[in-house]
């Protein structure tokens, strides 16, 4: 039976026109390809759409977009190419599917696509009298198809109602992205070319467009481009206006348009909806209010949440569409906001970047009424530029020495917090906080708990790193759900007094990120581990050492989900760049060694594994110690790889070694002791010593399902230990039940397809082929067992080497049935070889 070992993971860190003509040469009622054309139902810069009609080998109706004649320049085809390719990359409910491509008989490229039947979301809002709260939820669905094309490298650039739409499903709305068509993936190169369509017109729309998108170049724009774009189809969708007017733009030389998009700030909402005389009255009613009541609804946080995301310098906007998403998510729950009022100093700065002519003349002006002669103007203007840089660097200087006594005193109050809140703990119990002489250290930390929101009411950062610090100390504790909490508790306090991209804030995610890892939360791991990585290169650089915990993390993450190429990619891309940045034997150097060896593993590349394991523990021994908790992973990670070769002695030797360091170094219920229990158990097992495996498992069981729940990870794993070790002994019936019930686990856990789930469905056949000598109904037995292996190879199990040589299938090896499914898997294996 298999007993999927899993690896020990290191914890968590203008140009010429073309002429065109009016139509292509395709007609209604011809065929492209297999679709016949029914009408044309739309037409942008570059191609025309249909709706069109398949038959075979699916009925069904589509959207079909070929290239205008006269179009098919190479460049014209290539960013064709690039809509296509873009579509193709995405798997999102909220955007439209593509389903085909090819060419037509003339040789104009096309692409076939979901034909969404809906209206733009605009339009449906209105036509509904939505509310605002109904207009933000939808909006919120946006952000999140946005996100996702963030996450697989597309930007989308034309976001706009018209490329929003709005269908019912089941009488429930659901919006669907379309248009990717001057999208491009953020690996590419750009150039102020591709700016610009054959028709001489910005790539995008002016009114939804970024200023960096504006700007004549290309090659500096990043996925907070379409935050902006975001931010202007709010404004549209609560003030039924775009933040910069339509009938401005549509009369302004290009020039012009460029200086409105970069430099002039729009109102806020509250204040335009004000500004609009009678049309706000229309306008309120299509949201269901009066003009006085939306306005009201509209001060406030909507007014900075909308403002945060049309900021002019993108560093201050939302750095990612799902923090947009989640800063209105907490809008509707009635939460303090993460968008802040810009400070008085920064709109001093924005005036004078507007007004540069202005403040120059008001400032000579001032000297020279001060002065009188040329030469008294000139010597005020030395005489002003020195007051000017003394008045700086005593600002820097007071700066300096307010941050140090911040300091000082952030340092002094943690102090004071330990030494009555957890030292005292030590003292006789009932003295002044003591909990006795024989109190442990952990006791001491959780008696402290309760105070840390009470002891600092003005100090919210005090209180912040104190969160922080415990939820890091819990999390080494094994106790991930205790340091959930506190992660929690940290990211909302920095967030809200630092900001959503803030070093700090972003370090308690990643903390909170690794407590959802240890809980066995994999599906919302990988979410955050992915946003704080997002945050993180943006923020602090691709080659930052947080950044690159973050890259170690998310690429623990992809592996706990079975997404083993996606995981062994990101390893050997963070092992290159930490050997760069932090040299051959940093520590988490070490971790990405650990990790990608982790990776070999799982893929089957057993020598590429073992020599990488050897390497790392011989490097930790040396640089961290014999008992430091990595050099463990280590120890357990090359039993594994000894275990793989047949090494058994030498695997053996290891495993009981780096169980009696755990338990001594860690506790005999942290969740690496645990692991290595069942390691052992199954070990033990395979040598044979069955008794000793079943005692030992049952042990590792138990208290890996008080420790850490039935449905964790590493129980799961204890419960297959032990059923393999009821299999040994001949206690089919009890390995069955612990089996069927991991299955059932499994699947709720970790989905039907996962890695471990196919695993725990061989097993099941496994002990069913066991069971047949002894059964009453051989063949009904065997049909069992039968079923289960269908199954398993139906979901993907494509283990071809274990079913050929794993002796608990034995008696299933003399029917067709069984000999004709390992043909059918031999056959899947050597046509993946021949693929290209």
């Amino acid at each position: 039976m298999n007993d999927p070992n899993g690896a020990s993971q290191d914890p968590p860190k203008v140009l010429a026109a073309t002429l065109i003509a009016d139509a292509p040469p395709e007609q209604i009622g011809n065929f492209v390809g297999p679709y016949k054309l029914l009408q044309r139902i739309g037409e942008g810069g570059f191609g025309v759409v249909y709706m069109a009609e398949q038959e075979k080998p699916v009925r069904r109706v589509v959207a079909l977009k070929i290239i205008k004649p006269g179009m098919d320049t190479g460049e014209v085809i290539a960013r064709f190419e690039s809509e296509r390719q873009a579509l193709a990359l995405m798997d999102h409910h909220n955007i439209a599917k593509v389903l085909d491509a090819g060419a037509t008989a003339s040789g104009h490229p096309y692409f076939v696509m979901e034909l969404v039947k809906g209206v733009p979301i605009t339009e449906y809002c209105d036509k509904n009298y939505l509310p605002p709260e109904a207009r933000l939820k939808l909006f919120v669905d946006i952000c999140h198809a946005i996100q996702h094309a963030h996450h697989k490298g597309i930007i989308h650039r034309d976001i706009k109602p018209s490329n929003v739409m709005v269908t019912l499903h089941d009488e429930v709305p659901v919006v669907k992205v379309i248009d990717f068509g001057v999208a491009k993936a953020t690996v590419q190169k750009l150039t102020e070319r591709t700016l610009f369509t054959a028709y001489g017109q910005m790539v995008g729309t002016p009114a939804y467009m970024s200023p960096e998108q504006a700007e004549m170049s290309g090659l500096d724009i990043d996925t907070r481009s379409d935050v902006y774009s975001l931010g202007v189809l709010l404004y549209e969708l609560l003030t039924g206006t775009t933040p910069l007017e339509a009938n401005r733009l549509r009369d302004a030389a290009y020039s012009e348009i460029q200086r409105l998009i970069q430099e002039e700030e729009p109102p806020r909402p509250s204040t335009r909806l004000s500004s609009l005389g009678d049309t706000a009255t229309v306008l309120a009613g299509n949201r269901g209010l009066d003009v006085k009541r939306l306005v009201q609804l509209l001060s406030g946080d909507l007014d900075w949440v909308v403002m945060k995301a049309l900021e002019k310098n993108r560093g201050r906007r939302y750095a990612t569409p799902g923090s947009f998403a989640e800063d209105i998510e907490r809008y509707l729950r009635d939460e303090a906001i993460l968008a802040r009022p810009p400070s008085r100093a920064y709109r001093l700065k924005k005036f004078a970047q507007r007004n540069r002519t202005t403040v120059l003349t008001v400032a000579v002006v001032a000297v020279a009424l001060v002065a009188g002669t040329a030469v008294s103007v000139w010597q005020a203007f030395r005489a002003t530029r020195a007051e000017t840089w003394a008045l700086v660097a005593a600002e820097a200087e007071k700066k300096a020495k307010e941050d140090a006594l911040a300091r000082e005193a952030e340092t002094k109050a943690v102090l004071g917090f330990v030494e009555t809140r957890i030292i005292a703990a030590a003292r006789p119990e009932r003295e002044s906080e003591g909990l006795g002489r024989k109190v442990t250290l952990r006791k001491a930390i959780e008696s402290a708990l309760p105070y840390v929101d009470k002891s600092f009411p003005n100090q919210p950062l005090i209180e912040a790193r104190l969160w922080l610090t415990l939820g890091l100390s819990f999390l080494a504790l094994g106790d991930a759900r205790t340091a959930a909490e506190q992660a929690v508790a940290a990211r909302a306090l920095y967030a809200r007094h630092r900001g959503p991209d803030h070093p700090d804030t972003l370090a308690s995610m990643n903390n909170l990120t690794a407590s959802y890892d240890a809980l066995g939360r994999y599906a919302e791991a990988l979410k955050l581990y992915e946003e704080t990585l997002a945050l993180r290169k943006v923020k602090l650089g691709p080659d930052h050492p947080d950044t690159l915990v973050s890259m170690n993390n998310l690429a623990n993450s992809y592996d706990d989900l079975g997404r083993r190429a996606e995981a062994l990619k990101l390893r050997e891309e963070t092992l290159a760049l930490r050997k760069a940045k932090l040299g051959p034997d940093h520590p988490d150097t070490l971790v990405s060694m650990n990790n990608l060896a982790n990776s070999y593993y799982a893929l089957g590349r057993g020598a590429e594994a073992l020599k990488l394991r050897e390497e790392t523990l011989a490097l930790r021994k040396v640089k961290l110690g014999p008992d430091h908790p990595d050099t463990l992973a280590s120890m357990n990670n090359l039993a594994n790889s000894y275990d793989d070769l047949s090494r058994r002695a030498e695997a053996l030797k290891l495993r009981e070694e780096t169980l009696a360091l755990r338990k001594a170094k860690l506790g005999p219920d942290h969740p690496d002791t645990l692991s290595t229990r069942r390691r052992l158990a199954y070990a033990y097992a395979v040598l044979g010593r069955y008794a000793d495996a079943v005692k030992l498992g049952e042990e590792a069981l138990a208290l890996s399902k008080a420790k850490l729940g039935p449905d964790h990870p590493t129980t799961l794993s204890a419960a297959n230990s032990v059923a393999t070790a009821y299999a040994n002994l001949g206690r089919y019936a009890d390995a069955l039940k612990l089996h069927e019930e991991n299955l059932a686990l499994k699947i709720a856990k970790l989905g039907p397809n996962h890695p471990g789930t196919l695993d725990a469905l061989y097993n099941i056949a496994c002990c069913n082929a066991l069971m047949i000598p002894k059964s009453a109904d051989r063949n009904k037995q065997a049909e069992l067992a039968m079923e289960c292996l269908k199954k398993a190879l139906a979901a993907g199990y494509k283990d071809l080497a274990q079913m050929k040589t794993d002796t608990d299938l034995n008696s299933l090896r003399s029917r067709e049935d069984f000999k004709k499914l390992l043909a059918e898997l031999e056959g899947a294996k050597e046509s993946e070889k021949t693929k290209p």
